[in-house]
């Protein structure tokens, strides 16, 4: 049944943005599993409920439904990306290991809970743009069904993840004076000024760790204006980093150290002139919801011993689950629900990371069954 769900949802591609035929497909399956509740929110995620014959807490099962665009397609071994396919013990397709193959797992998962044995609620979210923006489009299902605990669906090889790194999207630039090229010495070129930042951060940036991992600044773009120069002297450059950030650090602690190495370089420069921020969300959901906002995305953890932690540990090893507690090392919904919110919130889901956006993405079928098994057991809970 699940690898049959997970077909359907392969088979309506999904890009960012373009979510809404998947989003009717999953209501469509929700209704034929008879969850309790369906409702499509004002962001246009689909939310799916199950609710317990005895009131309780409520547990989130959330995932992403949108992906990456799936490019190079000759070299998806002459499949159609979105024509899922069975081979070797492996389910290929664009989205099955990021994140529809977890999707799928919590969906049918759920739809075999006991009510009678459940007290509370649990809720399944099948959450639109988390690619481009993680963790905008999730408030609108917290704000509403509130949960106390919340599990994210992406990755984890059917481990505990119980954190991440943060990750900001930071723009530099640097100004200079137009002049034509033949004449260099009247203008100020915005390159070389640009070519002083990054040297300076390269040589004084000096990342902090715990143990989430490394709070690494990668260059990933530049770009000058205007552009092609066509002998001008360019008067912008405009450099993009992706700052991975840990514990401890805020969003103006992030900004503020870069800012100290930038104002040395002015101090012995009087005409570095620069300007530093983060790079701004402004996307449209496919049903018109606005996201706006900095792209910065708090880091979080879970308290290694938790109460929530202790009982899916004992949950755990009372059905022969594998129990181990990871973390993850790329970005996900827990930015919001934990790191923004304080919402106790856990990772795990079928397959690795680094299968993630890969040409010829696959889930394992033997992956994808176990995760079932642990999202029946994660749903009891908090019974």
């Amino acid at each position: 049944m699940v690898k049959n769900i997970l077909f359907k949802l392969i088979n309506t591609k999904s890009y960012t943005g373009n979510e809404e035929n998947l989003v009717n497909t999953i209501k469509s399956i929700m209704e034929e599993l008879n969850y309790d509740e369906t409702i499509i929110d004002e962001a246009g995620n689909i939310i799916g409920a199950i609710h317990g014959k005895q009131e309780g807490a409520t547990i989130l099962f959330d995932g992403h439904i949108d992906t990456v665009e799936a490019d190079n397609l000759m070299e998806w071994h002459n499949h159609d990306p979105f024509m899922a396919y069975e081979e070797a013990g492996k389910i290929f397709g664009r989205g099955t290991s990021d994140m529809k193959g977890a999707f799928a797992a919590m969906l049918f998962a759920l739809s075999t809970i006991d009510r009678n044995q459940l007290k509370g609620s649990v809720y399944l979210s099948g959450t639109v743009n988390e690619e481009v923006a993680e963790g905008y489009t999730i408030r609108e299902v917290t704000n509403k069904i509130k949960p106390d605990l919340v599990v994210i669906g992406e990755a984890t090889q059917l481990n505990i993840n119980i954190g991440q790194r943060g990750r900001g999207e930071i723009c530099l630039t640097t100004y200079g004076k137009s002049a034509h090229s033949s004449n260099p010495e009247i203008g100020i070129n915005a390159v070389l000024k640009m070519n002083q930042a990054i040297s300076a951060i390269s040589k004084l940036y000096l990342p902090f760790e715990d143990i989430l991992g490394k709070g690494i600044l990668v260059l990933t773009d530049i770009i000058s204006s205007p552009y092609p120069g066509e002998s001008v002297i360019p008067r912008l450059c405009n450099a993009t980093f992706d700052r991975r950030v840990i514990l401890d650090e805020t969003k103006e602690s992030v900004i503020e150290g870069l800012r100290k190495i930038l104002d040395q370089i002015k101090e012995e420069d009087k005409d570095f002139v620069y300007s530093i921020d983060y790079a701004k969300n402004d996307f449209t959901t496919y049903n018109g919801y606005k996201i706006k906002g900095d792209k910065f995305y708090p880091p979080w953890k879970l308290v290694d011993d938790s109460a929530v932690l202790n009982k899916i540990k004992k949950s755990f090893l009372d059905r022969n689950i594998k129990y181990e507690v990871g973390y993850y090392s790329f970005c996900t919904n827990g930015s919001s629900t934990c790191g923004l919110d304080g919402i106790d919130t856990i990772g795990y889901g079928p397959g690795r990371e680094i299968e993630a956006h890969i040409t010829n993405e696959f889930i394992e079928v033997e992956q994808l069954e176990k995760a079932v098994i642990g999202y029946q057991a994660l749903a009891y809970i908090l019974s």
